[in-house]
């Protein structure tokens, strides 16, 4: 056997073995608590929030990372591999609207006015809790400004 094809075979080899360790090394993913996938809509008052945050932070025994997603147009998704750990988590929403005046910012710059439109009792003072499955799920939430139609 000449060296030339000798040294090829052995650095193949070398690198069939580098790539196959790296694969293994790297599925790092499926370690940690499980993990399940959500998306759905958020009203308040039957109106889609505009633009907001939704938080899912393990509660009850639970245990892992806070997952969240962004609102756009009253909807939000979370991927399984970003998304909520498995169990009860407690849900806090955020959210604004425009209210339709333009506004000068701190840095001079005009830009459209934003109000709140999700109660604090949804986010800073939530009791919002979801039982988050392994897979995919859907959770709408349909909020009321008021708190006497909870």
């Amino acid at each position: 056997m000449n060296y030339s094809v000798f040294c090829y075979r052995r650095i193949s080899h070398c690198l069939a073995l580098l790539t196959c360790s790296a694969l293994a090394g790297c599925n790092s993913l499926d370690k940690g608590p499980q993990r399940g996938a959500v998306r759905g809509r958020v009203n308040v008052d039957g109106q889609p929030v505009e633009s907001g945050s939704i938080r899912f932070t393990p509660v009850q025994g639970t245990t892992g990372a806070v997952s969240g997603a962004t609102i756009n147009n009253g909807e939000y998704s979370v991927s399984k591999t970003l998304g909520p750990v498995v169990g009860s988590n407690l849900v806090q929403i955020t959210g604004s609207r425009k209210t339709g005046k333009q506004i000068t910012d701190r840095l001079g710059i005009t830009v459209d006015e934003r109000v709140s439109m999700v109660p604090e009792h949804y986010n800073s003072q939530s009791t919002l809790i979801r039982q988050v499955e392994p897979g995919k799920q859907v959770f709408d939430f349909e909020l009321s400004s008021n708190l006497s139609d909870e």
